[in-house]
């Protein structure tokens, strides 16, 4: 019996229309009555994790979520953080320096909330928006201290330009960072070696759970780690290839009721 279950949020337990279905959030009530710990890990920082925690009934004590791609583990209940590893403003500014053009726009996640520099609006692609309370356009190269604590920072831009210089951002900064394309738009720096599994690794020890106790359930490219160190790991049905290729099984879509579909199987009517 797998006892704790870590699942992506965009593109997992979404479906397109943005929203949890009603079959989802059942079997996820059932799985936590069975004791099995349902994490919800995402790249997202925890403050646009935490509504979706409360929709799901997971806002309890002793239940947690992997935020920041791995870089920040929280309780849900007091969002008290049990392990954290972050970045410098001086980290951004460096890869600013390097990367800064027209095409390409540069966000911070950090504890005063997210930091997006004021000519944002006139890179982000058609389907990005700005949909956080706490996010506050600033020139991030002169507002932003060098000692800053950054949990983590993105460049956002149009898919084709993105594609364009991907390759040299990961010859300059690689040895430095860890960098993922999590969507087509995005490319995202932590700290060098976080990412979604080593958030669960963490979690693991924290709750004295084994890896071989562990199902993961992701599609996107910063759901890779997390999949392949997972005991079981389950990529969705509309996950990329390369997720496909190294998961254990593969479930239906996110609009399909895929995470549903693999809770039903692995956890709830498991024998």
């Amino acid at each position: 019996m797998y006892k704790l279950v870590s699942i992506d949020i965009d593109g997992t337990l979404l479906g397109s229309n943005r929203l949890v279905s009603e079959k989802t959030k059942e079997a996820i009530k059932r799985a936590t009555e069975l004791g099995v710990k349902i994490v919800i890990t995402s790249g997202r920082p925890i403050n646009r994790v935490i509504d979706l925690v409360k929709e799901l009934g997971l806002d309890k004590d002793e239940e947690y979520v992997i935020a920041n791609n791995g870089s920040t583990v929280h309780n849900t209940k007091d969002l008290s953080i049990i392990y954290e590893r972050h970045l410098r403003g001086k980290d951004l500014k460096r890869v600013y320096k390097v990367f800064k053009r027209d095409g390409l726009a540069f966000e911070a996640h950090m504890d005063r909330g997210s930091l997006v520099e004021k000519d944002i609006v006139n890179v982000l692609p058609n389907n990005w928006r700005l949909s956080s309370s706490d996010t506050k356009i600033i020139d991030l190269n002169k507002e932003l201290d060098d000692e800053e604590k950054v949990i983590k920072f993105l460049i956002i831009s149009k898919v084709d330009v993105l594609e364009d210089i991907y390759e040299d951002i990961n010859k300059k900064f690689s040895n430095e960072y860890s960098i993922v394309r999590s969507f087509d738009h995005l490319c995202e720096f932590m700290y060098k070696g976080c990412n979604k599994a080593t958030g669960l690794m963490e979690l693991g020890k924290h709750l004295g759970i084994k890896q071989d106790e562990i199902m993961s359930i992701g599609d996107e490219l910063n759901d890779f780690e997390m999949i392949e160190y997972a005991g079981l790991g389950v990529a969705m049905g509309n996950a990329r290839d390369e997720i496909k290729n190294i998961a254990n099984y593969i479930t239906k879509s996110n609009d399909e009721d895929g995470v549903a579909y693999a809770l039903e199987k692995f956890i709830i009517n498991a024998k």
